[in-house]
């Protein structure tokens, strides 16, 4: 995972799909794309928490919506003018370090296919 999948709202709607358990309901699979579709991350988050994962997603899931809010704070701040440099350069790092966090959970499993 690259840091700009924390970062973007599209980055984090991929990963958090590839989280997604197999055997998932027809109904389930329908919010599914629904969700994916509308680039809803949040919809996304809140589905995932209520579905069975393993450990290794269940950590991913957590360090993705811990790591939302900075990344949304990186995207305020860039629109501001004079930028903060500083603030951001700090946000940054920030999510560089959930994103070591991410790296360091074990493989990747599941992922529901729904095309």
């Amino acid at each position: 995972m690259e840091s700009k999948e924390l970062l973007y709202t599209s980055y984090r709607v991929q990963e958090l799909e590839r989280l997604l358990p197999e055997g998932l309901t027809g109904a389930e699979l329908q919010q599914v794309e629904a969700l994916v579709k509308g680039r809803d991350d949040v919809g996304l988050i809140a589905l995932l928490e209520r579905l069975r994962l393993s450990g290794e997603n269940r950590e991913r899931l957590r360090i993705i919506a811990e790591a939302r809010p900075i990344a949304l704070k990186i995207v305020a701040l860039w629109r501001e003018m004079p930028l903060r440099h500083d603030e951001i350069e700090a946000h940054y790092k920030q999510l560089k370090q959930f994103k070591a966090e991410y790296d360091r959970v074990g493989p990747r499993r599941g992922g529901a296919q729904f095309y």
